[in-house]
């Protein structure tokens, strides 16, 4: 199994074709954030602003000009592709998708790919994000060599907790400040029993 996790990832994810949409269920699929998807990202930010008290991204998108320079730091990270969630091509969310490449001040784990998202108040409840991520867990898997799948999450915020417990991740007791904001942050891991095979 060691062999595996030292196999070369791709050096950048913007560049694996099968990551550039995924269909989720009829009606929906996720692509890579686009200007485009700005105004109705935005308008769900502005329908529940506590998002932006819970996801990092989400706390300095307040204009189109946010979103395009969002699109901008995108774009030159090869470790992070951010997902507009589309239902019938109309932004209902964003998902996104990062290889640790080290947060927090911890090593780099290139094996390790991790979430973290939001939705339309009005969607949720209807299963959206937890489809959605197990279809790009179940994409990437066949993509990458994925050793587990990581997210972080406060507490307090039980709809990503019980939506993160219905994926399989479990919360491992490591607790980390938000660089940007100071909030207490969880990581959940999911950690996966089979590996693909070796080439």
């Amino acid at each position: 199994m060691d062999e595996v996790y030292s196999l070369p990832q791709p050096e950048d994810l913007h560049a694996v074709a099968a990551l550039q949409e995924v269909e989720i269920r009829p009606g929906i699929l996720i692509r890579p954030l686009q200007e485009e998807h700005g105004a109705g990202i935005l308008a769900i930010l502005d329908i529940d602003p506590l998002i932006r008290d819970r996801v990092s991204v989400a706390s300095h998108l307040f204009t189109q000009d946010d979103i395009i320079k969002e699109i901008a730091a995108i774009q030159s990270d090869p470790g992070l592709i951010r997902y507009a969630i589309l239902e019938n091509n109309n932004p209902i969310g964003l998902v996104s998708l990062w290889r640790d490449d080290g947060f927090f001040g911890t090593p780099p784990n290139p094996n390790d790919y991790g979430f973290g998202y939001f939705i339309d108040p009005e969607e949720r409840g209807k299963g959206i994000v937890t489809d959605t991520v197990t279809q790009l867990m179940a994409t990437a898997q066949q993509s990458l060599y994925v050793r587990q799948f990581v997210a972080f999450c406060e507490d307090d915020n039980a709809e990503s907790v019980a939506v993160l417990s219905r994926l399989g991740f479990e919360k491992n007791g490591e607790a980390f400040n938000e660089p940007t904001h100071g909030w207490m942050e969880y990581k959940y891991v999911r950690s996966l029993l089979e590996m693909p095979p070796l080439p």
